[in-house]
């Protein structure tokens, strides 16, 4: 089975040490899943990627997405990630089965995990079939494309054939069980490539490509790219990419009620009028200085839970007078700082020379 990709890539050095986790543990599972349960923003990835005959003749309104939960070999439950059934255009007769993990990690077993969601599915395909009809001679089970998308950073090393898992190969070679798998990795594609496409797919993932989290100029100017192209792409497909975007930003934060506050910002100032790119802007600020003012005020806590007395006056005056240099109000230095009214008014005198 063929799996092309027609997309110039790009070459770089893969890091050596291999990062650790799963593959589901990562926030933008959530977006991706999101975005292809829309069949043809699926189809739409699929012409994109995959340069494959078969993919021109998919058509779209015989698609049909598969929402099962496996039960692995090792007993653990596992939903699959996308599984849509396909028939191709002028034959009704083939019916198969497109199946996408998503992968932010490198998992050299990448092969074995796929076979035994293809093994599933095959099982679940036959437990609808009578056992008579099974048997005939023209029965055939449906064809399963598997599929990888991988958003991680490190190159992709795991074997693309599930015959490079196993041993003895030139010894057995006709009797063993083979296939290749389709691997799509976001940060192997040219970046002015995937804006000159400028679809909806090529864009988001444009928007995944590997970027350091504290880097908010560069996210924002990537984001800036992707507004640039909405004349040329329809207001839902817009809708998706934004709302990808969130998923992508929310890895910024540490925690749900972060996330959700910049959520809530962004629609606020949309809501108001401001342009999109600013109130992105606008809203990563507001976050970022909540979560300084919560780190004072968990530092002060924490001196005072340990009972440190030693040197805890030098400490609130550091405090304050940091506090007095950022503008904030009288009332919430003498909060934090424990200070007393008079105290913190001759450190504003002293700061004020």
């Amino acid at each position: 089975m063929g799996g092309g990709i027609s997309l110039e890539k790009k070459r770089h050095r893969a890091r050596t040490v291999e990062p650790k986790g799963g593959s589901n543990n990562n926030v933008n599972d959530k977006g991706y899943k999101k975005l292809f349960e829309n069949k043809e923003m699926f189809v739409e990835f699929l012409k994109t990627f995959v340069k494959d005959g078969w993919v021109e003749e998919i058509d779209e309104k015989d698609l049909v997405r598969i929402d099962k939960e496996f039960i692995l070999s090792d007993n653990r439950s596992k939903e699959a990630d996308i599984v849509y059934r396909m028939k191709l255009k002028n034959d009704q007769e083939v019916i198969f089965y497109i199946l996408l993990e998503l992968q932010s990690t490198v998992d050299r077993m990448m092969p074995y995990r796929l076979l035994l969601y293809m093994t599933q599915i095959w099982k679940n395909v036959l437990s609808s079939v009578k056992v008579a009809d099974a048997n005939k001679k023209e029965y055939r089970l449906p064809a399963i494309v598997p599929l990888v998308l991988y958003n991680g950073e490190n190159k992709w090393s795991a074997p693309l054939r599930f015959k490079d898992l196993l041993s003895e190969t030139d010894r057995f070679d006709q009797y063993l069980v083979d296939f290749h798998y389709i691997l799509v990795s976001a940060n192997d594609y040219d970046p002015k490539e995937l804006l000159r496409i400028g679809n909806a797919i090529s864009l988001i993932i444009r928007m995944d490509q590997k970027l350091e989290k504290a880097d908010k100029a560069g996210f924002q100017e990537r984001f800036k790219e992707i507004l640039r192209m909405q004349d040329k792409l329809p207001t839902e497909k817009m809708r998706m990419i934004c709302d990808f975007v969130f998923h992508v930003v929310a890895k910024k934060f540490k925690t749900e009620e972060e996330q959700e506050m910049f959520k809530r910002q962004i629609n606020e100032y949309l809501e108001e009028g401001i342009e999109m790119t600013y109130a992105l802007e606008k809203a990563l600020d507001n976050i970022e200085q909540k979560g300084i003012e919560k780190g004072i005020e968990k530092g002060i806590e924490q001196g005072i839970e340990k009972g440190i007395e030693k040197g805890i006056e030098k400490k609130a005056i550091s405090i304050a007078k940091e506090m007095l240099a950022d503008g904030e109000t009288l009332e919430k230095i003498i909060k934090y700082s424990k200070l007393s009214e008079s105290e913190v008014l001759k450190l504003k005198e002293e700061v004020d020379k």
